[in-house]
């Protein structure tokens, strides 16, 4: 494993909307430690997607408000807006809108201090808010090796207006 680096200065992007299929799970902060048991069982389950727009996956959190530091969890895929859902899949619409995008390098278990760092100190001090709904997307892109568990991971954060 590489050392990890993670940069808590932004930069500022408009996201398109999207239209996402993937699994969900619901966690809390005992049972998020089996988040890398879905994206594996999520990656066994690729190929059950049609009309996949690119190679990247999601990684998107959504806070439940019936339970204190419970969330919802998607390992997803951008599919086309008339591209069916897979049997066990969910679908979500991302609307289009303004997000600070922060890059992590090196393996996923590191992004938790990311997101400590994001949400604790960053974003209390930066004179934004967050939109939330969903409160974060992981963007696993084409510099992200999945075999190897290595490489660029993309947080991107929606923003209010």
């Amino acid at each position: 494993m590489t050392d990890t680096q993670t940069e808590l200065t932004p930069r500022f992007a408009e996201g398109d909307k999207m239209r996402v299929v993937g699994l969900a799970e619901r966690y809390d902060t005992v049972t998020m430690n089996r988040i890398p048991e879905q994206w594996a069982h999520f990656q066994q389950r690729l190929g059950d997607v049609p009309d996949r727009f690119e190679r990247a996956q999601f990684g998107i959190c959504y806070q439940l408000s019936d339970k204190p530091f419970a969330f919802e969890y998607l390992t997803a895929v951008m599919v086309s807006d008339d591209a069916p859902v897979p049997a066990g899949f969910v679908e979500k619409r991302l609307p289009a809108r303004r997000h600070a995008v922060f890059t992590h390098r090196g393996h996923p278990s590191g992004l938790r201090p990311l997101m400590d760092g994001i949400f604790r100190q960053w974003l209390p001090r930066s004179g934004h808010k967050a939109a939330g709904n969903p409160d974060f997307v992981e963007v696993y892109g084409e510099a992200f090796d999945p075999v190897l568990l290595e490489g660029v991971i993309e947080v991107w954060v929606p923003l209010e207006s």
